[in-house]
């Protein structure tokens, strides 16, 4: 037991815990899939250049690799409340920075959001695992709700500058909730001195790898898709409004999803879910390749199944070190680090690769060459085990 451990005893009341799960798990999408809304217009509109445009699509993965790295040791060197109140914090001030006018504002402002969302996303499955009965399903489910009304609800008749601003206010909202519920957070009694788990200690060594590859190709997809689905349909014939509206959908359909993966995850083998979310998407993205304009709703309907994907490998984080949260920790700082800087190379060639060629056609088969290599590397099985050791050794 840590002093920064969140028990379900003394820290969280089940509402404040489903609460607070809750507002931060919806902090950490809306700054990507709103930026994927708007990104269109800035290119066609603002004279946004399509090398930046690449690099925003990439960026939010690079930076929940650096994010998740750091989360681990904010986490053993300041504890838990202050790390997220000042990630809340910086969330909130980038979202309106990244508004004011240059490339280099935009660039910069959103680096800001993803490190900060990326040191939230790493911490909260630690969270999650420790707070009450429910708190995974409704982890998830406002995960996959944050993509969705980043998506469908940022204003797209109005200033970009609105549209991806307005956003800062959730942001303010989570730090308000955190302020308040994080005050409950406390050791129980007779709690022992804090002993962290190093990432290097973690085992199998192999199981880990395949666990890393897995969540950057699953990555890389799904921001991909986040970031240029909306391009991908408006460049295959759709008009922009109907490719905003195909992007919502697959959006939403992914809160139903992300809300029944940890019921799934409890009464079906990993595997078999693993590779059926990666079929879907495999399906989808092939439909886009073949017939993008026909029966599109088929297509974004099989891509927002396919975003399970992703809820299910952060429930597996925390499934495959029983309920220990500082392993869980570690295991998400390696599993997330390496994973999205894996994600983040392969986004941002395929995006340039678009740019080179000018078509989505070799893009989107490089997507479905991701997917088989996601649905293959779904199949790892194996817990993962740590050796505790003390904070001072880094």
């Amino acid at each position: 037991m840590t002093t920064a451990h969140v028990s379900r005893a003394a820290v969280f009341s089940p509402v404040a815990a489903g609460l607070t799960v809750a507002v931060l798990a919806l902090n950490l999408r809306p700054a990507v899939t709103s930026l994927g809304a708007l990104l269109t217009h800035l290119e066609t509109t603002a004279g946004l250049p399509p090398t930046v445009a690449a690099v925003l699509v990439a960026l939010p993965t690079w930076c929940f690799a650096v994010g998740s790295w750091t989360a681990w040791r904010l986490r053993a060197r300041f504890g838990i409340r202050g790390v997220v109140a000042c990630s809340l914090g910086v969330l909130a001030v980038s979202l309106i920075a990244r508004t004011l006018p240059g490339d280099v504002t935009i660039l910069v402002g959103t680096t800001a959001a993803c490190l900060a969302i990326a040191v939230l996303g790493a911490l909260l499955p630690v969270i999650v695992r420790t707070a009450t009965p429910g708190s995974a399903a409704c982890y998830t489910a406002c995960l996959g709700a944050g993509s969705a009304i980043g998506a469908l609800l940022t204003p797209t008749g109005v200033a970009w500058q609105l549209g991806l601003g307005s956003w800062a206010l959730l942001a303010a909202i989570g730090l308000v909730v955190w302020q308040g519920s994080s005050r409950h957070l406390a050791p129980p009694a007779g709690a022992t001195p804090a002993v962290r788990v190093s990432p290097r200690a973690l085992t199998p060594r192999g199981t880990i790898a395949t666990l890393t590859i897995h969540f950057g190709l699953l990555s890389a997809v799904t921001f991909l898709l986040m970031g240029r689905l909306p391009s991908i349909l408006h460049t295959a014939g759709l008009t922009q409004a109907e490719a905003g509206y195909h992007f919502a959908a697959v959006m939403v359909l992914g809160v139903p999803v992300s809300l029944a993966v940890p019921y799934l995850a409890r009464r079906v083998r990993h595997t078999p879910l693993a590779v059926g979310f990666a079929g879907a998407s495999i399906a989808g993205v092939t439909g886009l390749l073949i017939s993008p304009a026909t029966v599109t709703w088929l297509w974004t309907g099989l891509l927002g199944i396919g975003l399970g994907a992703l809820a299910l490998a952060l429930v597996d984080l925390g499934h495959r070190t029983g309920d220990d949260p500082d392993t869980t920790a570690a295991l998400s700082s390696v599993v997330q680090g390496l994973g999205y800087t894996l994600a983040g190379v392969l986004a941002l060639g395929i995006g340039l690769l678009e740019t080179a060629t000018g078509t989505w056609t070799w893009p989107l088969f490089a997507l479905v060459v991701a997917l088989v290599g996601q649905a293959l590397t779904g199949t790892t099985i194996g817990d993962v085990r740590a050796a505790p050791t003390s904070p001072e050794v880094p």
